[in-house]
């Protein structure tokens, strides 16, 4: 099975993207954190979203959480980390929902590296509230790998200090194209590793390309990958902008294809 996520191309609306997924090869789609797109949060686009997606015999693997002002989990501003875990309950209900197994969130908002320590007490409590709210249901909790070390600093910490079955990580490749040691977090964690953001760049921005069209190593990828251990839905999240096929339906093609090299790469 392998999926991909509504990110790929956000000037396409939903009912017109899924049809696309289906005709290139997907079986699955994940949600993306631009709620705008899918209105995943009210009930009527929970709805809609759930009606198209049988319609066209897709399953949905996760969810990506909202990212943005005012949103972040680790904050010391009780303020904000209190409306960051409603609002990520909210996405987990709707998980529970859209029968998708897997919500998906950064560990602290981007670009902020301060307070780490404290930010690391907060998020893991939150988590734990995260969790709670789970309870021993369908829906998962993975946190993100980013491209800048504090968060990913944060990560570590959440992973090594809570061992819930319910809680896991989330592999992105292109993040990881961006730091001083790719392939370091998939080497410790990738038995946690509960789903995957695959794509590339060119090592300098988060292009979110297709694999193999920018400077990402593929081939170590594969030999770190726990492929022993991995039962998840292998997810590409790639993006349209810096890829060389320009038609959505080329590019999906193409993003299956390469998909799927991958997946027998890493014998999945």
């Amino acid at each position: 099975m392998i999926s991909i996520g509504t990110t790929f191309n956000y000037t396409i609306p939903l009912r017109k993207q899924l049809p696309l997924i289906k005709n290139a090869g997907f079986t699955h789609v994940s949600i993306g954190a631009r709620i705008e797109h899918s209105n995943y949060l009210e009930d009527k686009g929970k709805n809609d979203i759930r009606t198209m997606v049988e319609s066209h015999g897709l399953g949905i693997c996760s969810i990506h959480t909202p990212f943005g002002k005012g949103i972040d989990i680790s904050s010391p501003d009780n303020a904000i980390s209190d409306r960051t875990v409603e609002l990520y309950q909210r996405c987990i209900d709707t998980a529970w929902y859209l029968s998708a197994g897997v919500v998906i969130f950064h560990p602290t908002a981007y670009l902020r590296s301060d307070n780490i320590d404290a930010r690391k007490d907060v998020v893991a409590r939150n988590v734990a509230k995260l969790l709670d709210h789970a309870g021993k249901g369908s829906v998962r909790l993975a946190v993100e790998n980013d491209s800048y070390e504090p968060a990913n600093d944060v990560l570590s910490h959440l992973l090594d200090e809570i061992s819930d079955p319910g809680f896991g990580f989330c592999y992105d490749s292109s993040h990881d194209n961006l730091v001083k040691q790719p392939l370091a977090l998939l080497d410790k964690y990738g038995r946690r590793l509960l789903t995957t953001h695959i794509s590339d760049n060119r090592g300098k921005e988060d292009d979110h390309m297709l694999p193999f069209e920018g400077s990402y190593d593929w081939d170590r990828f594969c030999k770190v990958f726990p492929c022993d251990a991995f039962g998840g839905i292998f997810l590409l999240e790639v993006e349209m902008r810096e890829s060389a096929y320009k038609t959505p339906a080329e590019f999906l093609s193409e993003a299956f294809r390469r998909g799927e090299k991958l997946r027998k790469a890493c014998r999945m």
